[in-house]
């Protein structure tokens, strides 16, 4: 996933080459500058970690014509596990739930008297959230990944620009 429109990322201008950027990038990472250096990255010439909250991106750097571009990626592995999560968790909470206001007379009357059963409002009452809490989650770590990845680039811009 790509940054939005209004998130553009900066470039680079730069003299050097390919390999003198990578050898750069590779004594900066060696010196603990640049978290999560990639010296192979498969969609550009490196990558290296751009920290969101609560899911990390990759910042993908391309150069080409003397100019060093980024690209902000969210790594997909995580906001997956978080989904799965939310879903997986959905349904034990219904038994736990029902369990434990069973245990108290006023609710067992409560649902002898109405018909209401517990699933009828715990269901909507988790399930509806959980499109907009993953949504949250996606925006909150896309903008704190753009705000690391912003942070990254003008380290890299020390080290990479023309003088």
């Amino acid at each position: 996933m790509g940054q939005d429109a209004d998130n553009q990322l900066p470039s680079i201008s730069t003299n050097l080459s390919t390999e003198e950027i990578k050898d750069r990038l590779a004594k900066l990472s060696k010196r603990g500058k640049l978290a999560g250096y990639e010296g192979t990255c498969a969609d550009g010439l490196a990558s290296v970690a751009a920290h969101g909250t609560p899911f990390d991106s990759k910042l993908v750097l391309k150069h080409h014509d003397g100019e060093v571009s980024f690209e902000l990626r969210l790594m997909a592995m995580m906001p997956r596990v978080f989904a799965a999560i939310l879903i997986v968790t959905i349904w034990p909470g219904l038994p736990l739930t029902e369990g434990f206001l069973d245990s108290f007379v006023w609710y067992s009357d409560f649902v002898a008297s109405t018909g209401i059963e517990t699933w009828y409002w715990y269901l909507p009452l988790t399930i509806l959230p959980a499109p907009f809490a993953f949504k949250g989650a996606i925006k909150k770590s896309k903008l704190t990944a753009y705000e690391s990845a912003i942070e990254t680039i003008e380290k890299l811009e020390k080290v990479l620009a023309s003088k």
